[in-house]
């Protein structure tokens, strides 16, 4: 019995098709929202071609490197092949439109105007391709006061109100991590496979525009805009931001949510008594607050660990504050298989999968980030022997 299903299980892992294989992506984006959009649909079996400038896309030499190779470009365009094309140059912006013409999804990051100007507008791709699904991803919109002007990560933060809503009153300042060009991958590979959907409905060319400002406001609005989604509301706002608590050895996050839990906490601390208290105070915002003052002065007493057994006896949701690097051996991460080794010329880098089981499948990194132009024999070779 054992082995019959070994073998069960050997056979549907052979047979398991990723839910994109056969889509071809042609991808000419730079930074990080383009890319990193096209990477997770390589990671869900799309045949994506990166088309660079003959200097390859900016980011390649972008901050932190390992052996010349930039390692946030290496994190975003991981699956693809690289193909080197001057598209200012007559010849090889005919290889770019011979590439298209069998394309299903085209993503573009240029600014507006970029893509006229080289004649591949939607109306100039639909014509090569009326099948094909051209995502255009801006800055601020296709047209409008700022259409032309440069969109960067924490430029979009601070146009949407995300970094004085951070600040809590206190100075404002850019998160650490792109967000807003994360973020926008995220909505921007939704709409490409939505655009699928939409094309295969209508039996036609799609050309779906989207820009970092609308996306991050779309993500900003359920709970940042609380207390100004009734038109008339002039209410402050009232979302108590979560602290970050000091323990004897570290730091810890606690997020209480129900009066249950509120309570159980206090239990855990020792300080039953402080419940009557704490329901005296009407305002949910004063409540929160002084709650998180009272406790943090017993969390430090013990460490980490010895609170996160504590509070996991009385199902409080509590977790620790790791250091990067720690979560690599988080005992859940490790379980969810959630990195894989591949190996580059470079040395071997640590790939990340993506967050989904199909089936039971998961879908674990298959190539690494591709060389500059290494893609161009077998890509263009079709166009050359047509010539």
């Amino acid at each position: 019995m054992t082995s019959t299903s070994t073998s069960n299980e050997t056979s549907a892992a052979r047979d398991f098709r990723r839910p994109l294989e056969g889509v071809k992506v042609v991808e000419a984006c730079s930074y990080i929202s383009g890319p990193f959009c096209a990477q997770m649909l390589a990671d869900l079996g799309a045949d994506v071609i990166k088309v660079e400038p003959p200097s390859g896309d900016p980011y390649r030499n972008f901050g932190h490197s390992w052996e010349g190779v930039g390692t946030v470009w290496t994190n975003s365009n991981r699956g693809k092949d690289s193909v080197v094309l001057d598209l200012k140059s007559p010849d090889d912006l005919a290889k770019f439109k011979n590439l298209l013409r069998d394309a299903d999804i085209y993503i573009e990051n240029w600014r507006p105007h970029v893509s006229a100007s080289l004649g591949l507008g939607f109306d100039q791709v639909s014509e090569l391709n009326p099948r094909i699904v051209q995502l255009s991803i801006t800055g601020y919109g296709p047209d409008g006061v700022l259409a032309k002007e440069p969109a960067f990560d924490a430029l979009i933060q601070g146009r949407t109100g995300l970094l004085s809503y951070e600040a809590a009153g206190g100075e404002p300042r850019a998160t650490n991590t792109f967000l807003a060009d994360k973020v926008s991958a995220v909505f921007a590979a939704q709409m490409a496979l939505s655009g699928l959907i939409s094309r295969d409905r209508l039996q036609q060319a799609v050309h779906l525009e989207t820009s970092m400002l609308d996306i991050i406001a779309y993500y900003n609005f359920p709970d940042m805009f609380h207390n100004q989604t009734f038109v008339d509301d002039t209410a402050a706002a009232t979302l108590a931001p979560q602290p970050v608590l000091a323990t004897r050895d570290g730091y810890m996050v606690l997020s209480p949510v129900s009066g249950k839990q509120l309570s159980r906490t206090l239990d855990a601390i020792g300080h039953p008594e402080w419940k009557d208290e704490l329901k005296e105070i009407k305002d949910r915002k004063e409540m929160t607050h002084t709650f998180f003052e009272r406790v943090a002065g017993p969390l430090k007493l013990k460490t980490t660990a010895e609170w996160l057994e504590r509070f996991r006896e009385l199902d409080v949701p509590a977790g620790p504050v790791n250091e990067p690097h720690a979560h690599f051996s988080d005992p859940q991460v490790i379980h969810n298989e959630l990195y894989s080794e591949l190996q580059t010329p470079a040395g071997a880098v640590r790939a990340i999968r993506y967050p989904a089981r199909f089936n039971g499948h998961l879908l674990k990194p298959g190539k690494p980030a591709p060389r500059l132009g290494e893609g161009n024999g077998h890509r263009l070779a079709e166009f050359e022997s047509a010539k």
